[in-house]
């Protein structure tokens, strides 16, 4: 009855109260499983996972289950106990106990997400929409491997369902948003952004989804005027002033975006998109030395990353080293990315007077031969 308890209080939120009733459980049989595992979830939503690691193991211990070791994973995950290969083997055997635990399989989907492995990530998310079509996490998870891979139609399909489960839910109107402006659909977009706007003023989301979908309708000047709104609402941080310079360097105005783009690498929460944006421009401006700086520091955050790797070898073009960046551009495509962007890099070529060069990579690729 206390077990019933405490996950009652769990589903409602109320952590304190749930935390009390396992307590009790403990105080009664202090190795009861229930007890501590439950105890272990309340310190993992908490987000203190070196204690959740310490119950979930103390659970498993007790009596291994798929929900007491696939928490023991994630935490030990969350708090740097584990690399990954240790903790997706973890996982995998959780799940083996029990191939139906839909948390399980959602959180491997989501850390594989987090790997850029995709296509594994979205059978994951599909199994567990199969298994449970109420679950709104995992059809949001659908929707988000499948933006991941361009997939916009589809995503949107999954979208609609996440928030047709979850109508409040904020994060589903900001994806929504993105997906209505990539299928040209920005008045949508713009109706999504001011939803989630409202929702959370003082978070800097809703201001970069309004703004695109303003740049996307021609409204450039008003566009730049919400980032400028944001960042006095909800502060300066590296997502928005990525944004800000990319809508600048949109408007050719590359000086002013390599100002918000330094701005942006300059701040703790900087990923490797953000630097990896900083090499373009510095490119775009030709200041190769800058761009190589933000590049390296791109590799080392995301060193397989197929884009971060294409960035590479432009950069390796600027310096002169033409067969290294051939070589850097054959291993982005092997990594993953899109063949379309053969042209462009063939076009650097020939900008750098590099023609025969970029006639023989041209042949290679029409006869299937990238490597």
């Amino acid at each position: 009855m206390l077990d019933v308890l405490a996950w009652a209080y769990f589903d409602l939120g109320k952590l304190d109260k749930s935390e009390e009733a396992f307590s009790e459980i403990l105080d009664i049989n202090p190795n009861a499983e229930p007890g501590l595992q439950g105890r272990a979830w309340i310190y993992y939503y908490r987000d203190d996972y070196v204690q959740a690691s310490e119950w979930f193991r103390k659970a498993v211990a007790r009596k291994p289950s798929a929900e007491s070791l696939s928490g023991l994973a994630a935490s030990d995950r969350h708090s740097g106990q584990v690399e990954f290969d240790e903790y997706e083997e973890s996982m995998r055997l959780a799940l083996a106990l029990d191939p139906e635990y839909t948390w399980g399989i959602r959180e491997l989907a989501w850390s594989l997400t987090d790997q850029f492995r995709y296509d594994e990530a979205l059978e994951l998310f599909r199994t567990a929409t199969e298994i449970d079509s109420f679950d709104a996490n995992a059809q949001y998870g659908m929707a988000v491997v499948l933006i991941e891979q361009d997939e916009w139609e589809e995503a949107f399909n999954y979208i609609t369902r996440t928030l047709e489960l979850d109508p409040d839910f904020v994060a589903g109107k900001s994806r929504r948003s993105l997906i209505l402006l990539m299928l040209d659909r920005p008045k949508q977009a713009l109706a999504d952004a001011e939803a989630v706007i409202n929702a959370t003023p003082d978070e800097a989301d809703g201001y970069v989804r309004k703004a695109r979908a303003l740049s996307a309708m021609g409204r450039r000047a008003k566009a730049h005027e919400v980032l400028q709104t944001a960042e006095e609402m909800a502060g300066p941080n590296s997502y928005l002033l990525y944004w800000r310079a990319d809508l600048l360097a949109a408007d050719y105005e590359f000086e002013a975006a390599l100002v918000q783009i330094r701005r942006s690498v300059k701040r703790d929460d900087a990923n490797h998109i953000d630097h990896r944006f900083h090499a373009e421009i510095a490119l775009w401006l030709d200041k190769t030395t800058e761009a190589r700086g933000a590049i390296n520091r791109a590799l080392k955050l995301s060193p397989d990353e197929p884009y971060t790797q294409y960035v590479n070898a432009l950069v390796m073009l600027n310096e002169g080293q033409f067969k290294a960046a051939e070589s850097t551009f054959d291993m982005a495509i092997e990594a993953g990315l899109s063949e379309d962007y053969l042209g462009d890099f063939l076009s650097a070529l020939v900008a750098e007077g590099r023609i025969v060069q970029a006639l023989r990579m041209r042949v290679r690729y029409s006869n299937g031969n990238q490597g």
